[in-house]
């Protein structure tokens, strides 16, 4: 078989995969439905209760100059809300929400399929088509895989950009011919869907491409596409906001060394000091959003962030080094929870297969089985590729670090942003374990046979 032929057998068995999978979230979504919350929501949450988006109303309204008043998230999750606002305009915001949100749910599910086509497509390259075929769907089944693929906020799209992300990383260390533009644009789609992939990682990526011996040319053109648009759009939120992340780093900061704050408490200063500028966009000044939930994006949350951060450096440096140590060795612990464990869920609460999953993909088992997947790869991996490995693993590693270290309550759900990756590595361990080690086996003891027979 030729190398196009091939190719075209991979595609074909990689559309069968996410359309199998698209096709299954959506028949299980519409059996579920009658339970769901308004008869919409599998959490009873719609996109406009969370608390990193901004009211559909202002991106109805306003759409260019909200997204571009945007502090509390990067702004691709509520792009992608906008447009669904524009195609179902609508003076009733009630029933716009809605209908944005069930468009939501179809392009999620439309995600889930595409997260199935990538873990085939690198899973392939690995193991064979029939193999990749078979282990994709295992993960499409993972409880958490269904439960983020339903929940309308940016989490499962994360994991998806992630997973490709480290495709492309997994390329770079193979020796494979990646193209800079690919690689920045991996990265920038990560950069502009969530707060974890921000400035930082520009002193990052490098020095991982370089260990995995990606052309120095290469990383520098990668330097100056990905730093210019980093570099603009962080500038421009110094001018405009007097941030370098997200307006809710001092919360998540707070939360992190156990100081929990009641964010909605402060709701009601925001709402004596409203005075709204009506030259000012909507975005900023909105107190409530159409449910009737606040609007994080006001320009009040500028101050109480910045409080917030000033309280968080006194607690850092003020509290006793034991204390912090088991903060933080909590926040690993339930970094390690089972992800499907996030909330309720009408759908994933009655699958069968949960409790396998959530006992595979959690303390103490997942532990576990990365760190014999780890020996296993480490007692086949010679000097040159350990250090290819090292450049792969940082920015896992950094992921890790982030979602432990600046988070306390959610963690279990950043552990998902890693998940596929991680079942790549796992999955890809057992198999090279299976093809090479048992059959190395049964030839010792076909051997160990004949010399018992001969004598």
């Amino acid at each position: 078989m030729d190398n196009s032929t091939s190719i075209r057998h991979r595609v074909l068995a990689g559309c069968i995969v996410g359309l199998l999978a698209m096709l299954a979230l959506l028949l299980l979504e519409s059996q579920f439905r009658p339970l769901a919350g308004e008869g919409l929501y599998f959490q009873r949450w719609s996109s406009e209760t969370m608390m990193q988006t901004v009211s559909i109303e202002d991106l109805r309204n306003q759409p260019f100059r909200s997204l571009w008043y945007l502090h509390i998230q990067p702004p691709l999750y509520d792009g992608i809300r906008a447009v669904l606002a524009f195609l179902w305009s609508s003076d009733d915001s009630v029933s716009m929400l809605r209908h944005v949100d069930r468009s939501l749910y179809i392009l999620w599910a439309f995600l889930y399929g595409m997260m199935g086509f990538v873990l085939f497509w690198w899973l392939s390259e690995i193991t064979g088509n029939a193999v990749a075929f078979a282990a994709s769907l295992l993960f499409l089944a993972h409880p958490a895989c269904i439960f983020y693929a339903t929940l309308l906020d940016t989490t499962f799209l994360s994991a998806l950009l992630t997973l490709c992300f480290f495709y492309v990383l997994w390329r770079v260390k193979e020796k494979h011919d990646v193209a800079v533009t690919v690689l920045a644009l991996s990265y920038l789609a990560l950069f502009f869907t969530r707060s974890i992939y921000q400035w930082p990682w520009l002193f990052l990526l490098p020095l991982s491409l370089i260990l995995m011996k990606y052309p120095v040319r290469k990383v520098a053109v990668f330097l100056c596409i990905a730093g210019l648009v980093v570099g603009l759009y962080t500038a421009k939120q110094l001018y405009l906001f007097d941030l370098m992340g997200n307006s809710f780093t001092g919360y998540n900061l707070c939360n992190s060394i156990g100081y929990h704050v009641n964010y909605s408490g402060y709701a009601d200063q925001a709402e004596r000091l409203q005075n709204p500028d009506p030259e000012k966009p909507g975005v900023l000044t909105r107190l409530r959003k159409v449910n009737g939930r606040i609007n994080y994006n006001n320009e009040f949350f500028l101050t109480v962030n910045q409080d917030l951060l000033k309280k968080f450096k006194s607690m850092i440096f003020e509290a006793p080094l034991m204390y912090l140590i088991k903060t933080y060795g909590m926040n690993t612990l339930i970094y390690l929870y089972p992800s499907s464990q996030y909330t309720d869920h009408v759908i994933v609460d009655r699958l069968p297969q949960r409790s396998v999953y959530d006992r595979l993909f959690s303390f103490p088992v997942l532990p576990v089985l990365l760190i014999l997947a780890s020996l296993y790869w480490l007692k086949r991996a010679d000097k040159f590729t350990l250090i290819s490995a090292i450049g792969i693993f940082i920015p896992a590693a950094f992921i890790m670090f982030i979602c432990i270290v600046f988070e306390q309550g959610e963690n279990m759900r950043f552990k998902f942003f890693l998940e596929p990756v991680l079942f790549v590595f796992l999955f890809s361990q057992g198999y090279v374990a299976a093809t090479q080690t048992i059959p190395n086996l049964l030839t010792r003891v076909s051997k160990a046979q004949g010399k018992n027979n001969i004598e």
